[in-house]
C-alpha cells in the first residue's frame, strides 16, 4: 500500500509566520510528505486582529523556503478564484517550485466569507456547476492546445495562451474536496480527479461506503479506481493524559450537543 501522511495547516486560526515556520520546521524535521493549506479569509465573525493569511502566497513562501518540501491547497476555493487566472499561477508556481506543489480545489461553502467580501454565494448546484467548469478550463489551459478558448455558462476563453504549460506531466495532481462524499462530489472526483480527499469526520465504515461509489463512478466515466488516490482529513489533539482526554472529548461533545459516545464514534 502507498501509505503518505501530511500535516493540514490552517491559516484562518490565527497563525503568526513565526508559528508557522516552527510547524513547517516540525514537517521537514518529521519527513511528513507534505504540508497542506486551507484558503480561508478569516475564521469567524470574531476574528478581529486574528491572522489569517492567504492561501496562494503561503504556498508560493512555503515551497520558496523549504526547498525539500511539498505543499499542496486542502482546498483552493473556486468561487475565490477565477479558473483561467488560477490555472496560470499554479502552472507558474509548479515551474518555480520544480514540480513540488499539489492542488486540492473545491467549490467553496463559508458563506459568511462570501457576504463579508462581496462574493455572489450561489446555490450548492450552482457552486458545482461553477466547479465543473473550473476544472474543464484547468484542463483546456494544462493540455498541448496553443491557443484554447471556452464557452460555459459561467466562464468564457478567446485564444488563452497558458505558457510555460505545468512542469509536472501533465499538470500537478488535483485533488478533489468535500467533506461529505454527496454524490455529485464523487462523480467529479471520477471524472477530472487524480485524487479526492474527505474531511473530517468520516467513520471507516462510512468512508468504505463513499470510495466504493467512488469506484462506480470511475468506471462510468472509463477511468481506473486505481488512477484516483485517496485521502483523509483527521482533526489531531493532544492532551496531557487519560483525565485530560475525558474532560476534552465531553467538552468537545457539549459543543456539538451529543453525546460523549457519539463524539468517539465521530473521532
Amino acid at each position: 500500500m502507498d501509505l503518505s501522511f501530511g500535516l493540514q495547516l490552517e491559516p484562518q486560526f490565527g497563525y503568526t509566520k513565526e508559528e508557522i515556520d516552527n510547524i513547517t520546521n516540525v514537517v521537514v524535521k518529521n519527513q511528513f510528505d507534505t504540508l497542506w493549506v486551507s484558503d480561508h479569509m478569516f475564521l469567524d465573525t470574531e476574528s478581529q486582529g486574528k491572522s489569517a493569511f492567504d492561501a496562494w502566497t503561503l504556498m508560493t513562501y512555503l515551497v520558496t523556503k523549504y526547498s525539500q518540501l511539498r505543499v499542496g491547497s486542502l482546498v483552493l476555493c473556486n468561487s475565490y478564484h477565477h479558473p483561467s487566472l488560477l490555472a496560470k499561477k499554479i502552472s507558474t508556481l509548479d515551474h518555480l517550485s520544480k514540480g513540488r506543489i499539489e492542488i486540492g480545489y473545491g467549490s467553496g461553502w463559508k458563506e459568511v466569507e462570501y457576504d463579508a467580501y462581496g462574493i455572489e454565494f450561489p446555490s450548492v448546484k450552482e457552486r458545482l456547476d461553477m466547479l465543473e467548469e473550473g476544472l474543464d478550463i484547468l484542463l483546456k489551459l494544462w493540455s498541448n492546445e496553443d491557443k484554447p478558448s471556452y464557452s460555459g455558462k459561467y466562464y468564457n476563453l478567446k485564444e488563452a495562451l497558458c505558457f510555460p504549460k505545468p512542469y509536472q506531466k501533465p499538470h500537478p495532481r488535483l485533488w478533489i474536496g468535500s467533506m461529505t462524499g454527496g454524490n455529485r462530489m464523487l462523480r467529479i472526483a471520477a471524472k477530472y480527479g487524480d485524487g479526492i480527499n474527505l474531511a473530517w469526520s468520516v467513520s471507516p465504515e462510512k468512508c468504505q461506503e463513499l470510495f466504493k461509489k467512488l469506484d462506480n463512478n470511475c468506471l462510468k466515466y472509463n477511468r481506473s479506481p486505481a488512477d484516483i488516490k485517496r485521502s483523509l482529513g483527521f482533526w489531531t489533539r493532544i492532551y496531557k493524559d487519560e483525565t485530560d482526554m475525558e474532560k476534552g472529548l465531553i467538552q468537545e461533545a457539549e459543543k456539538r450537543n451529543i453525546t460523549v459516545e457519539e463524539y468517539k464514534e465521530r473521532v
